[in-house]
């Protein structure tokens, strides 16, 4: 079901999060402590020393605390995936950490014969998906702090795949010749490196060398060295170079896929090969005070071959001037290169949270995200244009499409101790005209005329209703201003939804039924041309299902979900049969 976000993370957190301390108070805390979790005296954290007067303390700009945490934090004492703390045993040699997940994923649908309406369709052609779709992945996370009792930190983030053949787990169906019918990039299995670097931390400047994410400058991935150079504990100074990876990649095996060309020949249509490297560099600051952090800086992505580099600027930051309200940004502005369409203004977040009053919370926001990749990437994973037939291609050519959207949101605390929560937001958005060359010599340009829609969300949370259960109600409704909808549709959702703590906060169970009807701007129109080919449908989903998670002890947390679901489509040619889907998701998560 679709669904307004909701920028504030308090105003959706659950009962146990937002009154445990409540609950503690007035009933106490009857779980026994269990004596395996209890440390060893070797185990036992090792006491942290007070920082000396003069000491300097720089920012830590990886994204991951290397310091390790305080356990008696409050907040954290609690969390699975929490950083540790030195032991007498691991102070002076390698503290190890990490976690280990497992994920298994099925998803299969059912339905009756399509009668007709369908261009090309035979007679015993099913509604639903021919395939079953499978697939189970493993995650290692895993740091590795003060080396050998040296300067050195590590950390490795490594992500396996397996999907299987769509040909061998459905009776009677083969799949067509390198389709992609399965989860991931391209459906294929995959080997994902999503970090692996090492870190020699000085008292200024740390050195990073491997793969790793600048989160500072855009969240650029990349394989080379970083230096980090802080010129005094409120302002550091970052640059770094190296290879920039295919932008999406999952997998080691398509990191490097060989590029390809944007300009396709004029007769033939094919496109040249573009080599397979590109270049990353860039260069900032990043800033932090008691009230204000951000960074700010450029990066460059220069192709090797066929493309002129891709630089832009970027800057993101947080302010509170005061306890009631918080301000943050986000931009990246393309100065040269294929990106700089549209202005340039390729991302643009900008907004407000508001806290007027204890049981009050409101936020305020502007987004805008365009197309963010180069050329000779994309057009690595898109056939050649086609100009002498007539066959359809969707995949032909990369267009850049920007899309905006102001969003508002108010969420209100009522009764004893705020148990009602009641919440109304509103969004509009819009996506300007889009043309579509046209593939074939002679043929008319296509152009989708520019959309706009309106989408308002109404919820309201009872977080302590009877048998301890947290129940809900909420809904949305989209619908268009002007000519077009922003995506070609408008539609009506409703959900209602119940939770429940298991064991003392160890787990929690959730149910939810919803259902939802969206129906396309020409829907009941015939197929005559591309706006209504495409978009003139009527189609109503109902779903059911819920998510069971449960903390075993100290090491083990699991997850479970298993929904089922109706989907049915109709067109003025008639209605298809309905298709029933049914999807399985578990994980398994060991923290160590």
């Amino acid at each position: 079901m679709k669904r307004l976000a909701v920028a504030l993370a308090f105003a959706v957190l659950p009962s146990s999060a937002a009154f445990a301390e409540d609950e503690e108070t007035e009933e106490g805390n009857d779980e026994e402590p269990d004596p395996k979790d209890e440390p060893e005296e070797d185990d036992k954290p090792e006491p942290k020393k007070p920082a000396k007067k003069d000491e300097f303390i720089k920012q830590d700009l990886t994204g991951h605390d290397q310091a390790g945490t305080d356990k008696a934090n409050l907040f954290e004492k609690d969390r699975f995936f929490v950083d540790k703390v030195d032991t007498k045993k691991t102070s002076k040699g390698t503290l190890v950490q990490g976690n280990l997940t497992s994920t298994l994923f099925g998803y299969r649908e059912s339905g009756g014969e399509l009668t007709g309406g369908l261009i090309g369709a035979d007679a015993n052609t099913p509604a639903g998906s021919q395939f079953a779709r499978v697939f189970t992945e493993l995650r290692s996370q895993t740091d590795f702090r003060h080396i050998a009792g040296s300067r050195w930190d590590a950390r490795a983030d490594v992500r396996a795949r397996y999907t299987t053949d769509p040909g061998n787990n459905t009776t009677g169906y083969t799949p067509a010749e390198n389709s992609s019918s399965q989860s991931g990039f391209l459906g294929e299995n995959e080997l994902d490196i999503r970090e692996l670097w090492l870190i020699r931390g000085g008292k200024r400047s740390d050195i990073i060398l491997g793969r790793q994410f600048v989160a500072d400058l855009a969240g650029i991935k990349f394989d080379g060295v970083r230096v980090d150079y802080a010129s005094s504990e409120k302002f550091t100074f970052l640059g770094f170079g190296g290879l920039y990876p295919i932008r999406g990649s999952r997998s080691i095996t398509t990191d490097y896929t060989p590029l390809v060309s944007p300009d396709a020949d004029d007769t033939t249509g094919i496109r040249p090969a573009a080599g397979r490297l590109t270049g990353a560099g860039g260069f900032g600051a990043a800033y932090r005070t008691q009230n204000a952090y951000g960074a700010f800086g450029g990066v460059a992505l220069v192709p090797l071959q066929a493309e002129a580099p891709r630089i832009f600027g970027t800057a993101t930051g947080y302010w509170r001037p005061n306890p009631k309200v918080d301000f943050y940004h986000y931009a990246v502005l393309d100065l040269v290169g294929s990106n700089a369409v549209n202005k340039g203004l390729t991302n643009l977040s900008v907004g407000a949270n508001l806290k007027p009053d204890q049981r009050l919370r409101a936020t305020v926001a502007f987004n805008r995200v365009d197309t963010e990749t180069l050329n000779v990437q994309a057009h690595a994973f898109l056939q050649d244009p086609d100009r002498n037939s007539g066959v359809i291609q969707n995949e032909a050519f990369l267009a850049r499409v920007a899309q905006n959207s102001a969003r508002a949101s108010l969420s209100a605390g009522l009764g004893q101790l705020q148990r009602f929560e009641i919440t109304v937001a509103s969004a509009l958005r819009y996506r300007g005209e889009l043309v579509l060359p046209a593939l074939m010599v002679g043929a008319p340009d296509v152009t989708l005329p520019a959309g706009k829609s309106v989408e308002v969300y109404g919820g309201i949370v009872d977080r302590r209703s009877f048998k301890k259960l947290r129940i809900g109600l909420d809904g949305s409704r989209i619908f268009k201003l002007g000519g077009d909808s922003y995506q070609r549709t408008t539609s009506n959702s409703f959900r209602v939804f119940t939770a429940r703590e298991l064991k003392d906060g160890r787990g929690e169970w959730e149910a939810e039924v919803s259902y939802t009807k969206t129906k396309d701007d020409k829907a009941g129109t015939g197929c005559a041309d591309v706006l209504t080919c495409f978009g003139s449908a009527t189609s109503t989903g109902i779903s059911a299902g819920g998510n069971v998670y449960y903390r075993f002890n100290r090491e083990w947390f699991g997850m479970t979900s298993l929904f089922l679901t109706r989907q049915s489509v109709a067109t003025a040619d008639g209605s298809d049969p309905p298709v029933i889907g049914l999807s399985g998701f578990f994980r398994i998560a060991y923290r160590y």
